[in-house]
């Protein structure tokens, strides 16, 4: 095989809008053939040519090798031992000759450069609605469907046995979540969720963007009765025994976007908050300037809390000073984690999209040297 790409060259190639149709099962490479060395520049122009899944990649580009003897310092390529034993389905066909990692192998590939909020966040992505993508208009692509799932990223890891970064991946998979939408929505999701040693609200979230059947409001004018609402964020009552101090059963947390403002959407909002508090589902929207307001989150929790009969929690002086700076520290933590910036090394790697990148990026099937990006998300 000519090449095997991985790690974040992989993950840029994941993140392209029609990276699903990469996911058949014609498309799987079940015994990869590693390569014995890597390729050199002459090589890598070839490659990055004929190879149109790479455009906006970052170099260098990084790729598996067979052995530790065929790694040596390259201006174009990164070079990575290749494990003595993948899983099936660890790769996919780019094209004749050129295989890269699957999602699933990317997330453990990834715990090399990652810190595990990183880690976290990548996770979310790989296994949610979007794809972090600097290039486009938004800085995000959408998903139908999600690339992989936690639970396949589970057997993965379970099948591939004790290898480099399991440990750290097995642990980051019991936060990580299915189906968000947004950075955004994980980002709150996991805000709530950590525990306060971890500098979160210990409040469970039981889904992200799960259907809600409810009552179409207007139906009385002869609309269709029915439909689905999906909040970005659900949270239930601990239990019905437990007599909450208002009569909602679940409350609904969602992110709005700048796209919410519009006057048009603006309408459609106001239904979705009648319909869902209709099923006694009560609906709060949070936009970017209430998520980086600490306060204003303590109040949005507490909040929940009471709609939902949760106990506020006890604290002392001392405890809730330090809780409070907890928080300041995972939320300052979690807004870093932008998928473009990899900081659990000394030397930190930034993919193309970041703001301050400086580099050289695969565009139009050749090596461009560029100054600035785009903003990162």
């Amino acid at each position: 095989m000519d090449a095997i790409f991985s790690h974040t060259t992989a993950l840029e190639v994941f993140r392209r809008w029609d990276s699903f149709k990469l996911l058949t099962e014609q498309n799987v490479v079940t015994e990869p053939d590693i390569p014995q060395r890597m390729p050199t520049k002459v090589e890598v122009n070839a490659l990055v040519a004929r190879v149109t899944k790479l455009e906006g990649a970052t170099i260098p580009l990084h790729v598996l090798v067979a052995s530790r003897g065929a790694r040596h310092p390259a201006e174009c390529v990164v070079a990575h031992l290749g494990l003595p034993h993948y899983p099936s389905r660890s790769f996919v066909h780019l094209a004749p000759g050129v295989a890269c990692a699957r999602p699933e192998l990317i997330a453990l590939q990834m715990t090399e450069y990652a810190t595990e909020i990183e880690l976290l966040l990548l996770v979310d992505e790989l296994c949610g609605h979007y794809g972090i993508q600097p290039r486009s208009k938004d800085g995000l692509v959408k998903r139908n469907e999600p690339l992989t799932s936690v639970e396949r990223i589970k057997a993965f890891l379970e099948e591939a046995g004790p290898v480099r970064g399991a440990r750290k991946l097995g642990r980051v998979l019991e936060y990580a979540r299915d189906r968000s939408g947004s950075p955004q929505e994980s980002r709150t999701c996991h805000r709530f969720e950590f525990n306060r040693v971890r500098g979160g609200y210990e409040i469970k979230i039981v889904g992200l963007n799960d259907p809600v059947a409810v009552e179409r409001a207007g139906s009385v004018l002869g609309e269709s009765s029915a439909r689905i609402r999906k909040p970005d964020l659900m949270l239930l009552a601990p239990s019905s025994d437990q007599k909450a101090p208002t009569p909602f059963s679940a409350v609904a947390v969602d992110y709005q976007g700048g796209y919410h403002r519009d006057e048009t959407q603006q309408s459609k909002d106001i239904d979705r908050r009648n319909e869902l508090l209709a099923q006694n589902v009560k609906d709060y929207e949070i936009a970017k300037e209430h998520y980086d307001d600490i306060a204003y989150f303590d109040w949005l929790a507490s909040r929940i809390r009471l709609d939902l009969g949760i106990k506020e929690p006890r604290l002392s002086a001392r405890g809730q000073e330090l809780w409070q700076r907890r928080k300041a520290d995972l939320n300052a933590r979690l807004v870093r984690a932008d998928g473009l910036h990899w900081t659990s090394r000394k030397d930190p790697l930034v993919l193309s999209g970041a703001r301050e990148f400086a580099g050289h990026v695969v565009l139009q099937g050749q090596i461009v040297a560029i100054e600035t990006s785009r903003q990162s998300v």
